[in-house]
């Protein structure tokens, strides 16, 4: 078995467990059904506002955008600083800010429905395309819940004798340091 009937086979068993599978450059910049801006854009916007839309309908639609400021800004230079914000945002949802009837109210914009799994869309994309510091980075699997990034794997061809799990931890090093799903976009990989 070769990298590619891997990834096949990991696809398959991503659409068994329920998950919409999709081929990263139908949905690059330039492919056939953009569902991002550029190369650097790592949050797919219009599922994650389907899912705000969805989750929170006590909140005004210009809450959304405070969501996605609040998501694409790092909150440190540390990884794991990072992490622990965004595990805080998933748990008790983004702080946003609105007025209505003349008064200014204060909520939480949820990003996952923890209650009823069904109404998040969780979506793995292979050869999504990244930005990178130094070149262009291509993971072979991202799983994404509401439009976010939460997982990225990287398979190595299990026939490769050279190959060994080192490989693919080491790769994954790579695209912690080099590129967008990991820094300036979404700095909690």
């Amino acid at each position: 078995m070769n990298e590619e009937e891997l990834e096949n086979l990991c696809l398959d068993w991503f659409r068994e467990g329920g998950w919409d599978v999709v081929y990263g450059p139908d949905i690059a910049p330039d492919g056939a059904d953009p569902q991002r801006d550029d190369y650097a854009q790592v949050i797919l916007k219009h599922d994650l506002e389907v899912a705000f839309t969805h989750i929170n309908p006590q909140l005004p639609h210009e809450c959304f955008e405070q969501v996605v400021s609040k998501l694409s800004q790092a909150e440190s230079l540390d990884l794991i600083t990072n992490n622990r914000a965004f595990h805080r945002l998933l748990l008790e949802g983004v702080p946003v800010e609105f007025k209505q009837d003349e008064e200014i109210h204060n909520d939480h914009a949820f990003l996952v429905d923890f209650e009823q799994l069904t109404n998040n869309r969780f979506v793995a994309i292979n050869q999504f395309t990244v930005s990178g510091t130094k070149q262009p980075r291509r993971p072979d699997v991202i799983c994404f819940i509401n439009g976010l990034p939460f997982a990225v794997l990287e398979l190595k061809s299990p026939s490769d004798e050279n190959t060994d799990i080192w490989d693919a931890f080491n790769q994954l090093q790579t695209y912690k340091d080099e590129s967008a799903i990991c820094s300036s976009s979404m700095r909690r990989w």
